[in-house]
């Protein structure tokens, strides 16, 4: 007589419990490169294989004293580049990075101002340079720079696999076979 199929090792226990294999095993995290748990960073050793970009769309120039965003949550302290980039909670990007989170541009990383809006956010630049269409990095590497999803999810107050599944199907997908 056949027996059913066991599993019960996901991505933690592939790396940390050999004896928890059994028939399979359900590798979650780890298929997207994320080291399961902290204790395992030394045994594991994954590569990201998830990027969330995005592009400029509009610079401006914001006056000391004016304020980004609604509910005025952020000011300019002094005359103040500023990029939009179109992308937002309605896209799955946590609003909870509303002044807080930070971007990859040109290699760079800038701090997102103001509240996250439905369908874009804004970047101070500081005196540096970025133009329309200049790629933008939300999570993954650029440079020298790297924004993690695990960071995302401490500063979101959440955890990798919400970060995961939050992006939306209106964001476009782009698989890269290696």
């Amino acid at each position: 007589t056949q027996h059913p199929t066991a599993h019960i090792a996901r991505s933690s226990a592939v790396f940390g419990l050999p004896e928890s294999h059994l028939d399979m095993i359900r590798v979650g995290l780890a298929l997207y490169g994320i080291t399961p748990a902290k204790h395992l960073k030394n045994i594991c050793n994954l590569k990201p294989a998830i990027t969330l970009k995005s592009k400029v769309v509009y610079f401006k120039v914001v006056r000391a004293g004016d304020s980004v965003g609604y509910g005025r949550t952020w000011y300019a302290k002094k005359d103040t580049r500023v990029v939009t980039i179109p992308i937002g909670y309605g896209d799955g990007y946590f609003r909870s990075l509303s002044n807080c989170g930070s971007v990859l541009i040109r290699g760079n990383k800038y701090p997102i101002i103001g509240r996250i809006c439905m369908d874009q956010l804004m970047v101070d630049i500081g005196n540096n340079e970025a133009y329309n269409n200049d790629e933008v990095v939300l999570i993954g590497s650029q440079g020298d720079n790297t924004i993690t999803v695990e960071e995302i999810a401490q500063l979101a107050g959440t955890n990798s696999h919400e970060v995961l599944t939050a992006t939306n199907l209106r964001v476009p997908r782009v698989y890269i076979n290696h």
